[in-house]
């Protein structure tokens, strides 16, 4: 029996060819062990994932302590985790406050921030974690830093505009590949050593100049952002939101309206199969057929590999 595996799960898989520590290998194991279904075809699967938390456990205890601590986690919660990562004295804290009702340290000297600091950013009906990280330099780049960088579901590089930026963000960027990173904006790194990280860069206190040949030296790699304090930060959760790479779709029960208040969030190529795991996978598991309204009032029984879009409406009849 095939395994027929959900995108959520070989999303979690790509993950893990990049993760380093033994603690980090386990949470993402059991992530994947979590989204996977149970039946006969996956029994195999799972019983080889399970036998490789145990080992890596073994391998954490062997080690010495002080390289077993994992410092700080972060747990994700709303749509998308957005991570901010940056040089002392960026602005990372002042975008944390500005974007979220989050009341971080702010301060005109650097390494305010000490540990992850985490606010929701609202945006129309759903929610977008922001998480705002101690200062990444030289010397301070430790493995927990790195792996909620790369937990993350888009990674934000911060940048002071009114000092020497580019050699700023090259550092960061430089630092970002030691812990097996590559940020880009769109399809760009074609190497397997690195993990294709998708974010952008913000600019803080930008100079038109400056911002103009940052733009002009990165095009095909990253979007590069100016960020001022005072600026409307409508178009700037947009623009968040848009990375995430996502679509909302909304589910109805039979013979009742659909329920716009809380969206199930998709990777864009998502299909109804997917959208029915999202939901709970025994749910998924029963499904029997799914009836859709896709922008008029005239719904059509589709099947389970049916690409869903943005704004979409399903009813899900199960067994």
């Amino acid at each position: 029996m095939p395994a027929n595996l959900p995108r959520i799960y070989h999303k979690k898989e790509e993950r893990l060819r990049f993760a380093e520590s033994p603690e980090e290998k386990i949470s993402i194991l059991k992530e994947m062990l979590a989204v996977m279904p149970k039946h006969k075809g996956t029994d195999n699967l799972r019983a080889e994932l399970n036998s490789r938390i145990a080992k890596l456990k073994r391998e954490a205890k062997k080690r010495p302590k002080i390289q077993r601590l994992d410092l700080y986690t972060v747990a994700k919660e709303g749509i998308g985790q957005v991570v901010l990562i940056g040089p002392p004295n960026a602005g990372k804290s002042t975008i944390l406050s500005r974007l979220t009702n989050a009341k971080p340290d702010v301060a005109p000297y650097p390494f305010t921030t000490q540990r992850p600091d985490v606010g929701m950013i609202e945006y129309k009906n759903v929610q977008i974690q922001l998480v705002d990280t101690p200062p990444l330099y030289e010397g301070f780049h430790p493995p927990w830093l790195f792996a909620i960088s790369r937990n993350s579901d888009i990674l934000i590089g911060v940048a002071d505009g009114s000092i020497n930026t580019g050699g700023s963000m090259k550092k960061l960027l430089s630092l970002l590949e030691k812990g097996s990173m590559f940020l880009q904006s769109r399809d760009y790194y074609k190497d397997e050593e690195l993990m294709p990280k998708q974010g952008f860069i913000f600019i803080t206190r930008p100079n038109s100049n400056t911002l103009l040949e940052l733009k002009r030296k990165y095009e095909e790699r990253l979007d590069i952002i100016g960020f001022s304090f005072d600026m409307d930060l409508g178009a700037i959760k947009e623009r968040i939101f848009d990375s995430l790479g996502v679509i909302r779709i909304y589910t109805k029960s039979l013979g009742k309206e659909a329920d716009f208040s809380e969206p199930v969030v998709l990777d864009k190529g998502s299909t109804v199969l997917d959208a029915a795991y999202e939901i709970h996978k025994d749910f998924a598991e029963r499904m029997k057929y799914t009836r859709l309204w896709r922008e008029d009032n005239n719904p059509r029984r589709v099947g389970v590999n049916e690409i869903l879009q943005e704004g979409d409406i399903v009813e899900f009849h199960t067994r």
